[in-house]
């Protein structure tokens, strides 16, 4: 019988893992645009940015794996690998690492000093200068920033929270589509929209790598056998995932309160004439409404050193893989080329590091909850490679039209076929809305299964496992 007090410990932990500052735009973006149709957004909102990475998590604890490669290995060792590489350079030097800049500078820099270049350039070379010393050299100063960070800003969100309610800026307005695509159409579909939205936290992707962690921390508070480990992260990601869905609604409320703050020109909601592409104007309004500058201030200090812990986890992090992948090349070479990825992805912007990274997960994030809910399924299926192969192969067929689709619409330098695309976007069910994969993967399973005579178990892994076992 585990202490309650365990749950929490492990399940503050886990929050601590997911919650950056990068995950506070999002809501507060869907907010805004949402509007009176807030519920459906920010329901569809949680379902991919809160419950996924949950499942994720208790997935990987539950097949007894301890990595990423591991628990997509089934497939085959070459997709296993890639998955894994793709997956961290993902939540690493591609996008997440470099967007912790970028959402640290929008909020904490450019409301005092402006978007001239050379304020974005030495804010870039300080914080993934701090980020990379303290990645490299581990000290007391990341445990303290990380101890007391949290609480701090959780007490800041409350104080805004509870101004919002207190004093709102306005009241909740009409919802609006921010543009003609599906990931933006608030008024329009605003349940799909918010599924979309979710993914751009890419806390389901990252729930596969934290998963270890979590394990360990399970194992050191007493667990034994497998499905302890399982029920304690469950338990405790239950408490993770409260606390999280409870900071997304709340903050995409004060977004959908604050349309007063700006000014609506043809559906879009601008400031200085310039279009709100991304949810840091809206906090940094929101805020200012709330407490003036001092606002200000304290959430650009919040979110600095929150994007600052979050940056140097996550170059650590995939460091670490890639040495482990690359034995030959050293943790700290590692390291120095990720920050200097990040410093050079960073300085295109926050639009269009968001933008860039939105086909990207059009391709992962199919594959990875496919991977979750096979995982899911192995006391049925086991870990037969052909049922694996044939739905991950199924599903990543419909994930690259959406992320191709997606690239073409953005870069207008390809056109696909329209015969394809109107095969996945008007036939395919759930085409139109960037879900044909769910079909797609369906196929693959019964693809797979009627491959092994719908007799996976005799070829699992699961057949020669004895049912507990001692970890």
């Amino acid at each position: 019988m585990q202490k309650k007090s365990t749950y929490w410990t492990i399940g503050f932990m886990l929050f601590a893992l997911f919650f950056g500052a990068g995950n506070l735009i999002f809501p507060a973006y869907l907010g805004i645009y949402s509007g009176t149709n807030l519920a459906l957004a920010i329901l569809g909102f949680c379902i991919t940015g809160v419950s996924l990475p949950l499942l994720g998590v208790v997935a990987v604890a539950y097949s007894g794996k301890s990595d990423v490669e591991s628990i997509a290995r089934p497939a085959s060792k070459a997709y296993a690998l890639f998955f894994a590489i793709a997956l961290y350079l993902t939540i690493g030097p591609f996008f997440a690492i470099p967007r912790t800049g970028a959402v640290s500078y929008e909020i904490g820099i450019k409301p005092f000093f402006g978007s001239g270049q050379v304020a974005h350039i030495i804010y870039g070379l300080v914080f993934f200068g701090l980020s990379y010393l303290i990645a490299v050299r581990p000290s007391k100063i990341a445990d303290r920033i990380g101890k007391y960070l949290t609480p701090a800003l959780l007490i800041f969100l409350g104080i805004l929270i509870l101004a919002s309610f207190i004093s709102p800026a306005g009241h909740i307005g009409a919802a609006h589509n921010a543009s003609p695509a599906v990931s933006d159409s608030f008024k329009s579909l605003p349940f799909v929209t918010g599924l979309i939205q979710g993914y751009s936290t890419m806390d389901a992707l990252a729930s596969l790598s934290f998963a270890i962690l979590v394990i360990d921390a399970a194992k050191g508070h007493g667990a034994k056998t497998a499905n302890e480990v399982a029920s304690l992260t469950l338990k405790s990601g239950i408490i993770s995932a409260i606390i999280l869905a409870a900071i997304y609604i709340f903050v995409a409320r004060i977004g959908a309160s604050s349309q007063s703050l700006f000014e609506l020109s043809k559906g879009i909601f601008t400031q200085d004439s310039a279009p709100i592409s991304d949810g840091g104007p809206v906090l940094i309004q929101s805020a200012a409404h709330y407490m003036g500058n001092l606002g200000q201030i304290v959430l650009g200090m919040a979110i600095f050193l929150a994007c600052l812990t979050t940056a140097t986890g996550l170059i650590t992090a995939c460091a670490e893989y890639f040495h482990k992948v690359f034995p030959k090349v050293s943790h700290i070479v590692w390291a120095t080329a990720f920050t200097l990825i990040g410093i050079i992805l960073y300085f295109g912007g926050l639009d269009q590091i968001i933008k860039w990274s939105i086909p990207v997960l059009y391709l992962l994030y199919p594959l990875t909850i496919v991977t979750v809910i096979l995982i899911f399924l192995k006391k049925w299926i086991g870990y037969n490679p052909l049922v694996y192969k044939a739905t991950l192969g199924f599903t990543a067929i419909a994930g690259l039209f959406d992320a191709f689709s997606t690239l073409s619409a953005q870069t207008q330098l390809f056109i696909l076929p329209s015969a394809l695309t109107n095969f996945f976007t008007k036939t395919l069910p759930l085409g139109s809305y960037n879900m044909g994969w769910i079909s797609f993967a369906v196929i693959g399973l019964v693809v797979g299964l009627s491959l092994t005579g719908f007799k996976p178990l005799k070829n699992s892994e699961n057949k020669t496992k004895p049912k507990e076992k001692s970890l």
